[in-house]
């Protein structure tokens, strides 16, 4: 028919959100070149990678627990690739992986605190105090800028993915029945 109207389906949502997200979160002024990092980006990342890395020496030095050094090994693993991060969510356009760093600084906490490291309040405070610092100084230095509308848009299609991927209940497997008989037995008292 002539006036017949097209519905749009979940995944066609999705593809009009991820569409208005590029658009809206594309920086307009002039970013930096491929490769480039501020100085302040430079300043946070060591303000925040210099203590963890004193923090780490301290804590495997004299350790024998090998679960501990394993747990320590890790985060100086991911320590050691955050710059890799840094740099790909510096010059990510809004289609490519933009996040990486932030998820990056996301595992960095998770196996800290597994880890046992950071745990004196101040400590701890000081430590989210400078990852939130290099989260912000990225943001403002990469192609993808975080503005209302371009933080409204992710949620969107966070709320809009979540329904697409709704995990189903799952049913309880049902409970066997035991035989009626081996039950009339079981509570029939015992001739002597």
């Amino acid at each position: 028919m002539l006036f017949e109207r097209e519905t749009v389906t979940p995944h066609g949502r999705l593809a009009a959100m991820e569409e208005l997200f590029a658009r809206v979160a594309k920086r307009r002024d002039t970013a930096h070149e491929p490769g480039h990092v501020p100085v302040e980006t430079l300043e946070a990342f060591g303000d925040l990678e210099t203590p963890l890395r004193y923090m780490l020496e301290a804590a495997s030095a004299g350790c024998k627990d090998r679960a501990r050094l394993s747990q320590l090994r890790k985060v100086e693993k991911c320590l050691n690739n955050l710059p890799e991060a840094l740099m790909t969510s510096l010059s990510a356009e809004p289609d490519e992986n933009w996040l990486c760093l932030f998820r990056h600084l996301l595992q960095l906490h998770t196996l800290l605190t597994d880890a046992g490291i950071g745990t004196e309040a101040g400590e701890y405070a000081t430590l989210l105090q400078k990852m939130v610092q290099l989260a912000e100084k990225v943001s403002q230095a990469a192609r993808v800028e975080i503005s209302p509308a371009s933080m409204f848009t992710l949620l969107l299609m966070q709320v809009e993915m979540q329904r697409i991927n709704h995990p189903r209940k799952r049913r309880k497997p049902a409970r066997k029945r035991r035989k009626a008989k081996s039950r009339k037995t079981a509570s029939a008292p015992k001739e002597a």
